[in-house]
């Protein structure tokens, strides 16, 4: 698959002398060089490698799995070249004590993200093994790394609408665009061209010479960027924590009432996915707190109850804002109490995390980074219930 890399900014007309007055003024703006582009030899050898080939036609399949032992005498040897040598920051590839430092959503996440890694290992091995009668033996860790290869690098691709399936399903590795680092404010689009048989990525943002070309890989918060590609960002805006373990912990109630609440949130479709970001307390989870506070709830057929869940279902259509001041001060008083706690949790990961010795650097940075965002959300949600109108009601 090819990829062509287009600009939405149209060529100055201005003449040749401008453009290079402006380009030398550019460079020294501020007192800043722009960084240069790094050729090196296999950067080089690979882009002389797409010209002889003539992309679109070159394309990678299953088969080319064993390409790796081939070295220069693998047909994509020079795209090979080009991939990562390894994934040590990818959680997948942490050692098992290591993922102990990882916040508990992530951690459940990387579980998942390992038996599903397991399953496709077995369903490739059988699928050469039986199929193929291939002699071809794939080690764990060489099928991790291209495992990984693709999982980090892929596109996906809609498949002809005579083909039957589902597009999640249909993913492809387009040589030139995995090299577009994320940014998460960077505009582009992006679209296969029938036509050309090209994935054609415009920017809709413009960049200068020498400055690096970002893409963006969607609204993706930090656990979900180091999960699928191994790094996070500063000050990501998609940042949030998710209180669903803390939520369905609280038991101060009977079970039978808790129960009854429960049900009344999946059928009004506001069960778990509760988020806390740092400039708001998502709807769903003060929905769902709401009702975990109203008071009292014993038989669901009452009168009584079927006047308290009237008042809150009419929080979720927007006819009234909250359900009385005294539910309100229990939702928001029970919020700051988990925030705190969560904060002590913060300071003692980080405390761990700075003292142990066997965490590689990579990885070191992105874990320190993952839990002072978090504690920084949590700290924002604090004051941002402090200034409340509803708070100030204490």
């Amino acid at each position: 698959m090819c990829c062509t890399l287009k600009s939405s900014t149209r060529k100055s007309r201005l003449g040749r002398t401008f453009r290079k007055r402006l380009n030398r003024q550019n460079r020294f703006d501020s007192g800043k060089n722009l960084p240069s582009v790094i050729k090196d030899i296999e950067w080089i050898i690979f882009r002389d490698w797409l010209k002889q080939t003539g992309f679109p036609k070159t394309k990678l399949t299953l088969a080319e799995f064993n390409e790796r032992h081939k070295n220069t005498k693998s047909s994509v040897y020079p795209y090979i070249q080009m991939l990562p040598k390894n994934f040590d920051t990818v959680p997948i590839c942490l050692d098992l004590e290591l993922l102990e430092f990882l916040p508990n959503n992530l951690k459940e996440d990387v579980k998942s993200q390992k038996l599903k890694f397991e399953k496709d290992f077995r369903s490739v091995c059988r699928f050469l093994k039986k199929q193929l009668n291939s002699d071809i033996n794939i080690t764990y860790n060489e099928f991790l790394w291209s495992w990984l290869c693709v999982n980090t690098r892929c596109i996906y691709f809609e498949p002809f609408k005579s083909i039957n399936c589902d597009v999640r399903e249909n993913i492809a590795i387009a040589p030139m665009l995995d090299f577009l680092n994320h940014n998460f404010d960077a505009k582009t689009k992006g679209e296969f061209n029938r036509v050309t048989q090209c994935y054609e990525i415009t920017t809709l943002t413009p960049w200068k010479k020498g400055q690096q070309v970002f893409i963006n890989y969607g609204p993706h918060d930090n656990f979900k960027l180091l999960l699928d590609y191994g790094f996070t960002i500063p000050n990501n805006p998609f940042n949030y924590i998710l209180l669903d373990d803390e939520f369905f912990k609280f038991n101060e109630e009977v079970e039978n009432v808790i129960s009854k609440k429960l049900n009344l949130l999946m059928k009004n479709g506001f069960y778990g996915d509760y988020a806390l970001h740092a400039s708001q307390i998502s709807f769903r989870l003060l929905t769902a707190l709401r009702l975990r506070f109203l008071r009292p709830i014993n038989d669901i057929s009452s009168q009584e109850t079927q006047h308290l869940i009237t008042k809150w279902q009419n929080t979720i259509s927007g006819k009234y804002e909250i359900v009385s001041y005294e539910n309100e001060i229990e939702v928001y008083e029970w919020i700051d109490s988990v925030c705190k706690e969560l904060i002590k949790k913060c300071d003692l990961m980080l405390e761990k995390v700075n003292n142990t010795n066997s965490i590689p650097s990579g990885s070191l940075e992105n874990l320190k980074l993952l839990w002072n965002e978090s504690k920084n959300i949590l700290t924002s949600v604090i004051i941002l219930i402090q200034d409340s109108k509803k708070y100030v009601t204490l």
